[in-house]
């Protein structure tokens, strides 16, 4: 995985999140601090690289600052909000015994699991997915976890290794 090939900026990006939330990485919520981590180490950035790209040349520096701030916010709160379906979308992956974890969006459960996958795990580049669609905008979505770049970054925050989070009992 691209983001976790430089150590020095992972370090730095992690650090960030460390000075911005108080009591992070927290253990107790091992799945909060993974979506928050992944959202603020791959997809802040690379959203941050757009909003500047795309933000005109007259526009002052002070309004794409304000934007930024706003978007950092709103992406670790909604992470933080999606890290219970986060969970149990792993924990159905890790459960499937398959390389893909298929989910259909006309089931809402199974629609808000894919929404916490794809918006954290694929959107931070810890997962890929394919899309059938299905029409009427309903869709079959197959989403191949990168196991092996979870455990890394759960390693750096402190955390045990994914197949030992997920084998505790806790419902799905």
């Amino acid at each position: 995985m691209q983001h976790l090939d430089d150590a020095n900026i992972l370090n730095e990006r992690l650090a960030e999140l460390r000075e911005r939330r108080h009591g992070f990485p927290d253990r107790n919520q091992p799945f909060a601090t993974l979506a928050e981590a992944v959202v603020w180490v791959a997809k802040v950035p690379a959203e941050a690289v757009v909003l500047e790209a795309t933000s005109g040349p007259r526009r002052p520096m002070a309004d794409v600052a304000e934007e930024e701030e706003r978007l950092r916010t709103t992406e670790l709160d909604r992470a933080r909000s999606l890290a219970l379906s986060l969970e149990n979308g792993l924990r159905l992956a890790r459960a499937s015994g398959s390389p893909e974890l298929t989910l259909d969006s006309r089931d809402p459960a199974e629609d808000r699991l894919a929404d916490a996958l794809i918006s954290i795990l694929v959107a931070g580049d810890f997962a890929t997915a394919r899309t059938d669609e299905l029409g009427n905008e309903q869709y079959r979505y197959h989403v191949a976890v990168d196991w092996a770049a979870l455990d890394a970054l759960a390693a750096r925050l402190d955390l045990p290794p994914l197949a030992r989070l997920l084998a505790n009992d806790r419902p799905v």
